[in-house]
C-alpha cells in the first residue's frame, strides 16, 4: 500500500514537472516587470567565449529566474511560507510593524563613492562662482527604526553620511535632512509598500533645504491633492506582500505657483505639468511624477528672478521638484545613469547659478555612474557646443 502511494506521488510529480516545462516553453518572455518595476533578463546568446568563461550559465540562471512561469505567484507563495516559518524578511525586504515593508540596505561601494565625491568636489572647484549643494536622504530603515522587526540589523547611515561629507571637502555645502525626518518619523514620510519617501517627507526636507540654499519668500501654505489611494509599490512586488496600500499626494504652492513648461529632452516632448496622470493607471503610480526617470528634463518657469538650478538626482528627487518650482527661472534635471553629454558646457550655456545633488543614501553608496558624467570631457572627446546643449 505504501509503495503504491509513493508511485502515485512520483507520477503526479512527473506530470506537474512536464506541465511546468511545457508552460515555460510556450510562455512568451517579458521585457519589463510592472510588478517589480525593472527590466527582466533576456535569453543570453550562446558563444564559445561565454560558455568557457561561465558567463553563459550565470546569465541563463538569471534568465530562467526572471522568466519562470507564474513567477509573481511563486513569490507570494514563498512569502506566506516564510511567514508560517516565523521569518521577518522576504526577498530582501523586512516585513515590518504596522504594515511597513522596509528595504534591506545595500553594502556601500566605497571606491565608487570616493570617485563620485572627488568628481563632485572637482566640479564645484571648477565653478567657484556657483553654489554647489549636496542633499543625501536617509532611507526608511534608518529613520523608521522602530518599524523594523525585532533583532533586524540596522545600518548606521549617519556614519555613512559623515564619511560622504568628509569626502566632499569644503567646496560643497551639505544639506542635512536627517534631523528633520527623525522629528517627523511618526508621520507618513515614507511609503509603506515602496522604497521612496512620500511628498510629505520631501516637504519636510525641502524646508531644511530652502534655508540652506537661502531661498527667499518661501511658501508655507500648500494645496494638497490625493491622486491615488491604492498604491502598492516596489517593495510589495518584491516581497510578495500585498496587505498594505499607500496614498500618493501632490503639493501645489497656494500663493506663488508659477506657470512652467516641462521639456523631456531625449524625446523632445513637452508638457505644462510635472505630473503624468496616465501613470496613475499603471502599477508603479509613483511615476506620476514626471512619468519616471529620464536622462534630462528641462523646466522653464515664469519666475522672474534669474536663478537657474542644475539638479543631479535619483528618483527621490522626482517628488521633491514640486517644491522647487517657485524659486527658479529654470531647473535642469540630470539622471547620471542615463546622461552622456558635457556637464561643463551645460553649466556655461544655461547660466547655471546653483547646483544640487539629491540622492537617497542607499542609491548613492552603490552608484558608479556619477563620476563619469561629472569628469570634464577632453577636447578630442567633446562634441560641438550645439551638441552639448542639445
Amino acid at each position: 500500500m505504501q509503495s503504491r502511494f509513493y508511485r502515485r506521488m512520483v507520477r503526479v510529480f512527473g506530470v506537474l514537472l512536464v506541465i511546468m516545462v511545457l508552460a515555460n516553453l510556450i510562455k512568451r518572455d517579458q521585457e519589463f516587470s510592472d510588478e517589480e518595476n525593472r527590466m527582466l533578463t533576456q535569453k543570453p546568446v550562446l558563444t564559445w567565449e561565454s560558455l568557457t568563461s561561465g558567463d553563459y550559465m550565470t546569465d541563463f540562471e538569471s534568465y530562467v529566474s526572471d522568466q519562470f512561469f507564474a513567477r509573481n505567484q511563486w513569490i507570494t507563495v514563498k512569502l506566506y511560507e516564510d511567514i508560517l516559518l516565523g521569518k521577518k524578511e522576504s526577498n530582501g525586504v523586512y516585513l515590518g510593524k504596522d504594515g511597513y515593508l522596509i528595504e534591506k540596505p545595500d553594502e556601500p561601494d566605497w571606491e565608487s563613492v570616493s570617485n563620485n565625491m572627488a568628481a563632485v568636489s572637482a566640479l564645484a572647484e571648477r565653478h567657484p562662482d556657483i553654489s554647489t549643494y549636496m542633499c543625501m536622504v536617509p532611507n526608511s530603515f534608518y529613520i523608521l527604526e522602530d518599524k523594523l522587526p525585532a533583532q533586524a540589523p540596522v545600518r548606521d547611515q549617519e556614519r555613512d553620511l559623515q564619511k560622504i561629507r568628509e569626502l566632499a571637502g569644503g567646496s560643497v555645502h551639505d544639506i542635512n535632512v536627517t534631523d528633520v525626518l527623525k522629528e517627523h518619523a511618526d508621520e507618513d514620510i515614507y511609503y509603506k509598500t515602496d522604497h521612496h519617501w512620500t511628498s510629505l517627507g520631501a516637504y519636510y526636507a525641502f524646508a531644511a533645504a530652502a534655508e540652506a540654499m537661502r531661498l527667499e519668500n518661501v511658501e508655507t501654505e500648500y494645496d494638497i491633492h490625493t491622486v491615488a489611494s491604492d498604491f502598492q509599490g516596489t517593495l510589495a512586488s518584491k516581497s510578495g506582500y500585498h496587505g498594505s496600500e499607500d496614498i500618493i499626494q501632490v503639493y501645489e504652492a497656494a500663493n506663488i505657483e508659477p506657470d512652467y513648461i516641462v521639456n523631456y529632452v531625449e524625446s523632445n516632448e513637452k508638457s505644462t505639468s510635472i505630473y503624468n496622470s496616465s501613470c496613475l493607471e499603471e502599477k508603479d503610480k509613483y511615476t506620476v511624477f514626471f512619468g519616471g526617470n529620464h536622462a534630462r528634463i528641462d523646466i522653464s518657469t515664469t519666475q522672474p528672478e534669474r536663478k537657474n538650478l542644475l539638479l543631479f538626482k535619483d528618483s527621490y528627487a522626482n517628488c521633491f521638484v514640486q517644491f522647487l518650482l517657485p524659486y527658479y527661472q529654470s531647473i535642469i534635471m540630470i539622471d547620471a545613469r542615463y546622461y552622456y553629454e558635457n556637464v561643463d558646457s551645460l553649466i556655461q550655456n544655461y547660466g547655471i547659478t546653483d547646483i544640487l545633488f539629491l540622492y537617497n543614501v542607499n542609491t548613492f553608496v552603490t552608484d558608479n555612474s556619477l563620476a563619469d558624467v561629472l569628469n570634464p570631457v577632453q577636447p578630442d572627446e567633446a562634441g560641438s557646443p550645439g551638441e552639448a546643449s542639445e
